[in-house]
């Protein structure tokens, strides 16, 4: 399972450094390899960030469809996406660093492609999620990627100052903020 730990590496290096001050180096010290292995299952750094976020926001992709699908009140769903993509946030936190602070042009194209669209598709997953609870389909996708904003905000702040702020603040105040938007049904 040497490309699992290579993956799980990268996100803890390029989440301390930086894409671009991370090494491939670094990543094979990190994961515990040799160069070569990184070389065996990734062409280059950018192919390994590309990877890294794809395969990580379809993973929360799965998740989070797995547990809406069920039977339940709206309170519910819009509760459970945001209890899921918190949970899923602070689990994989250097991996949200990367996702909301890592993509960036110095990225080569085709790679920085890949994981644009990965990121927009995430965001009309969301989107959709939203529409469905009554937010107008116009504002879906801006609700979202708001929604994924404060998140990120909300959970970097919990995370820098654990000691001063409860994990259900996070889900209250996300709550509130989706359900002030929803149209009335």
């Amino acid at each position: 399972m040497s490309r699992n730990k290579i993956i799980e590496a990268a996100a803890r290096m390029f989440s301390r450094s930086g894409y671009h001050r991370t090494s491939m180096d670094e990543i094979a010290l990190e994961a515990g390899v040799a160069k070569g292995t990184l070389y065996y299952h990734f062409p280059g750094k950018a192919q390994m960030f590309q990877a890294l976020i794809t395969e990580g926001l379809q993973k929360i992709t799965e998740t989070i469809r797995s547990e809406i699908d069920r039977d339940r009140s709206l309170r519910e769903q819009i509760e459970t996406v945001i209890r899921l993509n918190v949970d899923l946030y602070l689990e994989y936190s250097e991996l949200a660093h990367i996702f909301f602070n890592e993509i960036s042009n110095g990225i080569e194209e085709e790679a920085l492609l890949a994981v644009r669209k990965e990121r927009s598709a995430y965001i009309q997953f969301i989107a959709d999620i939203l529409v469905e609870a009554g937010i107008p389909p116009e504002e879906g996708p801006l609700a979202a990627a708001g929604f994924l904003s404060m998140m990120n905000g909300l959970c970097s702040y919990y995370l820098s100052r654990s000691n001063e702020v409860k994990r259900e603040q996070i889900d209250r105040l996300l709550y509130a903020s989706v359900t002030a938007v929803l149209s009335p049904t």
